[in-house]
């Protein structure tokens, strides 16, 4: 009972951490909504999406704001496509932040953890390069999602689905009456502490190192059942940044591995279709029906085209990881800072 309790302990400051940095980052909405009422070239919107999410830490939380704005008018639904297309890179910051903070002994188990988030960005980018392109020159995406939001609003009915992450944290977030720059240290402080202790917490619950590998097996064994777990755990926590960092304590424990995860992290990406069909459902309008739909098409493209090869992904990744970049904490460190840096340079120099 105790190790149980622990464990529900650190997993609620894990999610508590994750949650304060987005309620403390969402300070900078205002300015983002009107950077967004100016026109944006189509490489622009992508990277305004891109830098948002690296902000916030929630694709699905620049998504339904997406998805807000374009039910409203303030954008127009070719530009939120854009903007997800961008949020969908962006997810990847939490997951390559975690590992980076992950404290590990060996540099080949900081590697392992590494190439979650790594695996993730590389994901990303080629899904978001496809998806432009097919935009860019066919509005593929746009069209689809505009002719289904017609043809679907109206019919669903508005569903009060509770979003536990935030029942949970809200109370304790609210009793914070501190500058938003002081809540963002203590909650990256947050966020150390609890991954320090997570993985080995995780493997006392479950008996042991061998007991905790056969059980995670047995799960990530089929890539079709852990893909479904991703997508069903990520749909109920409203957030991909949460599931997908658990990851990251996990490989470096040598619970899972690389190939095993991809899988799961795909599932997740899909899952987090949930809480931008919330704010659509809220929102209703067509438009923001439509920004939804997009944002499912992404999901779905993704895993049509990942799934069935999985061993693309794991291959990419462990060529970069491994033989392009040799990675190491310090460059890892500096892939981050790339990774924010990228977006803030084209949106000011092109």
């Amino acid at each position: 009972m105790k190790k149980w309790l622990k464990l529900i302990g650190l997993l609620y400051l894990f999610v508590f951490s994750i949650e304060l940095i987005k309620k403390a980052s969402m300070i900078l909405a205002p300015d983002i909504q009107s950077f967004l009422s100016n026109n944006l070239t189509p490489l622009k919107a992508v990277c305004t999406g891109w830098f948002a999410t690296s902000v916030v830490q929630s694709s699905g939380a620049v998504s339904a704001i997406t998805a807000t704005f374009a039910g409203n008018n303030l954008i127009n639904l070719t530009t939120a496509v854009y903007l997800i297309i961008g949020a969908t890179i962006g997810a990847a910051i939490t997951a390559l932040i975690i590992s980076i903070i992950t404290t590990t002994k060996k540099r080949r188990d900081f590697r392992h953890g590494f190439e979650i988030g790594l695996c993730f960005a590389i994901y990303s980018s080629i899904l978001a390069i496809i998806i432009f392109f097919l935009e860019y020159f066919f509005q593929a995406i746009s069209k689809t999602s505009l002719f289904l939001g017609n043809t679907i609003h109206g019919k669903t009915t508005l569903l009060q689905i509770p979003n536990f992450v935030e029942i949970i944290t809200l109370p304790l977030i609210r009793l914070l009456k501190l500058n938003n720059f002081l809540i963002l240290i203590i909650a990256f402080a947050i966020l150390i502490f609890s991954l320090k202790y997570l993985g080995k917490t995780i493997i006392e619950v479950l008996g042991g190192e061998r007991k905790a590998r056969k059980f995670v097996n047995k799960y990530f064994k089929s890539k079709y059942k852990a893909y479904f777990i991703g997508a069903i755990l990520t749909g109920i926590v409203f957030s991909s940044s949460i599931t997908i960092g658990l990851l990251v304590p996990l490989t470096v424990s040598r619970l899972i591995n690389l190939k095993k995860a991809i899988p799961f992290i795909l599932g997740a990406r899909f899952g987090t279709f949930t809480d931008v069909f919330l704010a659509s459902l809220i929102v209703n309008k067509p438009l923001a029906t439509a920004t939804a739909i997009a944002y499912f098409l992404f999901g779905a493209l993704g895993t049509l085209i990942f799934l069935p090869n999985t061993n693309l992904l794991f291959n990419i990744t462990k060529h970069i990881s491994k033989k392009t970049i040799h990675i190491s904490r310090k460059k890892a460190l500096y892939f981050l800072i790339a990774f924010i840096l990228i977006p803030i340079a084209i949106i000011l120099f092109f």
